[in-house]
């Protein structure tokens, strides 16, 4: 009984002093700047008993553009094919710059197998806008000649 008083005397202590301001904190920092007991928020205990504070890993990062632009490459190596699909009659999919400078004249090529795997034909959708700045997309959509499988093999323009 006297571990129940012991208790609820210390939660009383202990959340008494933050309560007005709990509204007004975020949880990370209501835990960092008015936490008595000497605890890490985000820590690891190892198997000999140590804790070890996992602080730096568990912060909120800020948001970064994982967009990379990939400088010095090939125009193809910098034009991704970001989907592709066939319907039975067009190939349409989506395409992204990721080099740092605008691309222009964008083209899909693809081929047209048939049931054994033969090459039956090939050719090449341009992709709209025309111009695709660093990061962004184009559509493209074309018909194609019927096909055991159709498949998109790289892109490519000029800038």
């Amino acid at each position: 009984m006297k571990s129940l008083h012991l208790t609820a005397a210390l939660s009383i202590v202990l959340f008494e002093p933050i309560a007005p301001n709990f509204l007004l904190l975020e949880p990370a920092n209501l835990v960092a700047q008015n936490s008595v007991i000497d605890e890490p928020f985000c820590y690891m205990q190892t198997p000999d008993g140590r804790t070890v504070d996992l602080g730096k890993l568990c912060e909120k990062q800020p948001a970064t553009n994982s967009q990379t632009c990939i400088a010095g490459s090939n125009i193809s190596a910098k034009v991704s094919i970001a989907s592709a699909n066939y319907d039975g009659n067009f190939l349409s999919g989506q395409v992204i710059n990721q080099g740092c400078k605008i691309i222009k004249n964008v083209r899909v090529n693809y081929e047209v197998l048939d049931e054994a795997g033969n090459l039956i034909d090939s050719g090449f959708i341009d992709a709209q806008p025309a111009a695709v700045a660093p990061g962004k997309s184009a559509n493209f959509r074309g018909p194609v000649v019927a096909g055991a499988k159709v498949r998109a093999t790289h892109a490519d323009g000029r800038e």
